[in-house]
């Protein structure tokens, strides 16, 4: 039996290839895991120029906020590191143009993620004190303005935290404990009227809600659709609004995306 051998050059330029596909910058963004954040660590105060008579009860219990770490747009991706991502279970690889709006540069992309968290800031206000105003008629709350509470958030942008911040309101402004102890994790946008909206990196939250201990997992119904197959082994509630989410924080057993045939 005979062999052959690749003449030298033909080796040189095979290695030279793989090697600029394994080094070149690739057209992709990686998520992975962040960390929890509880919303009751003085995330939510009264503002300095607050003209109302707020009262902040004692919180019982964690909520806690879950953030995601996203490659930003210029960042130089390369094919080893897709590749390592790819078989890392707890990351997720996609285009950039599925995360970031084409042509926008990393500064941009950040004052954008600003917006849309200080965005999430006022319609979490403005959402809890809708939902206590109509949940306690009598109890002043129509009386609260938004530019009355402030809530403070630095190094994470997006509008994902809305709902956390809308139930951390409704916790921290009623003297009865919704929490009951537990540690709750929250993520899902939210409007003025109390609509939660889905976000991105949903597994990727699932596994910083586990890390953090948590006993909860709220997510928004729209993502139930983007789980993956894999057990979850946290109890997670598929919420559309913050009456359910509230109403999740009170059940024993909160309705899941199997719920929702998810």
């Amino acid at each position: 039996m005979r062999f052959s051998t690749l003449p030298k050059f033909s080796t040189f330029v095979l290695t030279l290839f793989f090697a600029a596909g394994f080094l070149a910058p690739l057209p992709f963004a990686i998520i992975t895991p962040g960390h929890a954040i509880n919303v009751f660590d003085g995330l939510i105060k009264e503002s300095k120029t607050s003209t109302s008579d707020i009262t902040f009860y004692r919180a019982d219990g964690k909520l806690l906020l879950l953030t995601i770490l996203v490659t930003n747009p210029d960042s130089y991706i390369t094919g080893g590191q897709v590749i390592y991502s790819w078989l890392r279970a707890d990351n997720v690889v996609l285009p950039k143009s599925a995360i970031y709006t084409p042509g926008l540069s990393t500064k941009a992309e950040e004052v954008k993620s600003t917006k849309e968290m200080v965005d999430s800031q006022i319609n979490a206000k403005l959402a809890a004190i809708d939902y206590l105003t109509k949940t306690y008629p009598d109890g002043g709350y129509n009386e609260i303005k938004s530019s009355d509470i402030s809530i403070s958030l630095k190094d994470t942008g997006g509008p994902s935290a809305g709902t956390a911040f809308a139930l951390g309101l409704v916790e921290l402004l009623t003297k009865e404990s919704y929490l009951k102890s537990a540690h709750v994790a929250v993520t899902g946008t939210i409007n003025s009227k109390g609509q939660i909206g889905a976000i991105g990196g949903v597994n990727e939250k699932i596994i910083s809600a586990k890390e953090a201990g948590a006993d909860l997992l709220i997510i928004p119904r729209e993502n139930c659709v983007d789980l993956d197959s894999k057990p979850h082994n946290i109890k997670i509630a598929a919420v559309s609004t913050l009456a359910q989410a509230v109403d999740a924080l009170n059940s024993k057993d909160p309705k899941g995306c199997d719920s929702v045939g998810a």
